[in-house]
This record gives structure tokens, sequence and C-alpha cells, in this order.
């Protein structure tokens, strides 16, 4: 009997939306103020660089990359160096964009079919996070009034493990406290979110309304694009 659910956050939960202007210019400044201004073709490129160390350490070790190592390789590309007081401003600043913006929004549908799953379902959150960690993206999921719904929340930073690798999962369902067959995960990767459900004994369903990864039906124990066919979807379940 399934008793517990857990969501994957980007592409699942949520929509992202680009906030590389608003990184860039967060950067921009802080090297004009230290006299180190650089072009903007610059620093296109130093973030180009870093998403590409990112996507390696996220792959290959499956965790995430800290903001300091993340600033180092930026500056670095660049040519660049800032006092560890700055790069500590400059970090957390990166880190809270979306704070300070209008966005990331919920997936169409969460909002509505949230409510009714929490009361029948005990939920968790196994979230792989990039440049925004965890602590900011339980505010975003506050100030949407989502948090309250959730009794678990694991992301990858503050575990020091990425999905598919068995900790993320394993720990959530102790505190939700469901074993892997009582259990399923919702997301949107097939390489992360499916496989890493199914290596522990979770039930993996696969959500097509975003990321459209239809390579993945093949992993899937089910699969939905619209929130409105997953309250449906969870009680057929086998």
């Amino acid at each position: 009997m399934l008793r517990a659910v857990t969501f994957d956050f980007w592409g699942t939960l949520y929509q992202d939306v680009d906030v590389g202007n608003e990184r860039l210019g967060l950067v921009s400044d802080m090297l004009e103020r230290y006299g180190q201004a650089r072009p903007r073709v610059e620093l296109e490129a130093g973030f180009s660089h870093v998403m590409s160390v990112w996507d390696q350490v996220w792959r290959e070790e499956q965790r995430s990359l800290s903001i300091e190592r993340a600033l180092n390789e930026v500056l670095g590309h660049v040519g660049a160096s800032l006092p560890n007081e700055a790069k500590e401003t400059l970090g957390r600043s990166i880190e809270s964009v979306y704070l300070e913006t209008d966005g990331p929004k919920p997936v169409p549908g969460v909002r509505d079919v949230l409510p009714g799953i929490a009361q029948r379902y005990r939920l968790g959150l196994i979230s792989d996070t990039g440049l925004t960690p965890g602590r900011v993206l339980r505010e975003v999921m506050r100030r949407d009034g989502l948090l309250s719904h959730f009794e678990v929340l694991t992301f990858s930073d503050e575990v020091g493990r990425a999905k598919p690798q068995p900790q993320p999962f394993l720990s959530t369902l102790a505190g939700l406290d469901a074993s892997p067959g009582e259990a399923a995960h919702i997301g949107d990767l097939p390489e992360t979110d499916l496989r890493g459900a199914r290596n522990v004994g979770m039930k993996a369903v696969l959500f097509l309304g975003v990321s459209k990864r239809e390579d993945g039906r093949s992993l899937a124990d089910a699969v939905f694009s619209h929130y409105s066919e997953l309250q449906q979807l969870l009680e057929e379940l086998p």
C-alpha cells in the first residue's frame, strides 16, 4: 500500500526561469567595485565554464558544486580575484537571486493538487541543487504556500550526495517513516529520478509536463503530463 510520495523540485514541482543575467550582473558589479572590470563576453564565457564544471561534478561525482568552487572557477576563467569577504558576499547574493525575482513558478496544477495529495500521503522532496541551495528553495516554497505540505526536504547541497545515489532517497523515507515498497518518487529525469528510485525499491513516476523526457518511459512504473492526472495515477499504482 502506498504511504509516502516524494517529489523532485526542478522540472517536476517548479519550472526554472533564466536568472543568468542577474547573476552575471552581480559578478560584474563586484569586479568593477574592486577595479577589475571585465567585458560582458568574458563573464559570459566564465559562467559557461562553471556550468560545464557543475554538470561534470553532478554527473560523475553525483554531488553538488559548492558556491565557493563555482565562484573560484568563474574568477579564474576571467583572470580576476577578490578578497574572501567579497566572495562570501557575492556568493550569498548569487545563491539568493530567486528571492529577489519573480521566479521560479510552480508547474501549472501543483497548487491545486498538492493539498489533496498531502492529506492522503506523507510527502517528501528530493532535490539536486545548482547555484541555488536548499535554504533558498525552502523560502521559495514557503513564499508559494507549498512548504507546509512536505514533512521532509532533502537537498543535495545539504546531504552531500545527489541522485541517483541511494542516500537522498533512503534518508527521506526514514524521515517519512516509510519503507521503499510503500513509496513512490515523482521526477522528470530518467537517469537520476527514475533510476535512483528504482534502485532503492521505490515506484518511479515520470512527469513529462516540463522536460518531456519520453525516453524515460521504459524506467517508469507510471507516466503523466498534467497534474490533474496525478491523484488517480497514485491510487492505481500497483
